[in-house]
């Protein structure tokens, strides 16, 4: 069989040319090496994906690293820092320094769950986080004479007993804040010292007490305050006649002031009202940090001593 031959084959033919030298090929090539099976350890991982920032483990600083908490008051969501909730209220405390449960759900770490204060205005709260958590420091001071009463109020019942010491300084010398009113916010908000510069006002100035003023502080207190108006002015110094500082004897004046001075100056108002005061001063104790009372021990001792 020559070599350019074409053998047929059934129904196809083959090349000799082609199939000799394929086999010549061959024969001076080695065969490969058996390298058998991979297996799963032989086959690299798969890149991984990038899914996010890794978790921070390092330190955090004790002060500065605040947790924040979720309110509902009214219609209104608050998100504020749980740092003066657990730190300066004393209603507060007990329940906010509990471990946060790392969970979206729990009270007050979401909208869809915040903690609700019942009977609380938005408007009182809000007045509140402005002393707590200032966005703006000299707002402070500018704050009009409700917002503070706003403070004063939630100040007092919460026991954030330096936010109603602000309140109070705030409030003591405000020129819109008139006897009745004054003796009203002391009666309400436990300011002893209040209450005594109110009756002082009431009993020491020449205006008398209307109806209106009488209604609102009380018709027995009113009385009281009369009682002590009219004694002043019979010890006022003589009746027809007082006598100048040389010793001369001169017609009384039909004016209410003598020598500058009012006839109701030396009213007696801690006389009168000596329980009084003495009651608001044990109520007021209960706000004082270096008071040895507790809130409950003030009202067990009134409790005990109304019967």
């Amino acid at each position: 069989m020559g070599l350019g031959k074409t053998v047929l084959v059934g129904e196809g033919h083959v090349n000799t040319v082609t199939k000799h030298r394929d086999d010549a090929w061959k024969s001076r090539c080695p065969p490969p090496p058996d390298w058998g099976p991979l297996s799963r350890a032989d086959t690299p991982p798969p890149p991984q994906e990038n899914t996010g920032p890794q978790e921070y483990t390092g330190p955090r600083d004790q002060k500065y690293y605040l947790e924040s908490i979720t309110f509902k008051i009214e219609d209104s969501i608050f998100k504020v820092p749980r740092y003066h909730f657990e730190h300066s209220s004393e209603i507060f405390a007990t329940t906010f320094t509990l471990p946060v449960a790392d969970n979206a759900d729990a009270e007050g770490q979401s909208d869809e769950n915040p903690v609700i204060l019942e009977g609380i205005s938005s408007v009182d709260f809000r007045a509140l986080l402005k002393v707590l958590y200032p966005l703006d420091i000299p707002q402070i001071l500018s704050m009009p004479k409700d917002e503070w009463i706003s403070v004063l109020k939630l100040s007092t019942q919460w026991y954030f007993l330096d936010a109603r010491d602000l309140a109070i300084k705030q409030l003591n010398d405000r020129p819109d804040i008139g006897g009745v009113e004054r003796i009203l916010l002391a009666r309400q908000y436990d300011v002893a010292t209040w209450l005594r510069k109110g009756y002082n006002d009431l009993a020491k100035r020449e205006e008398g007490l209307s109806l209106e003023d009488a209604a609102k502080i009380g018709w027995e207190t009113t009385v009281r305050l009369y009682q002590t108006r009219e004694a002043a002015i019979k010890s006022y110094p003589g009746n027809q006649y007082t006598h100048s500082p040389f010793g001369t004897a001169i017609p009384r004046s039909k004016d209410t002031t003598l020598y500058g001075e009012s006839r109701f100056r030396y009213a007696d108002v801690e006389g009168t009202f000596r329980e009084d005061f003495r009651q608001a001063d044990l109520a007021s104790a209960a706000y004082t940090r270096r008071s040895t009372y507790t809130w409950l021990d003030v009202h067990e001792v009134l409790a005990i001593e109304d019967h």
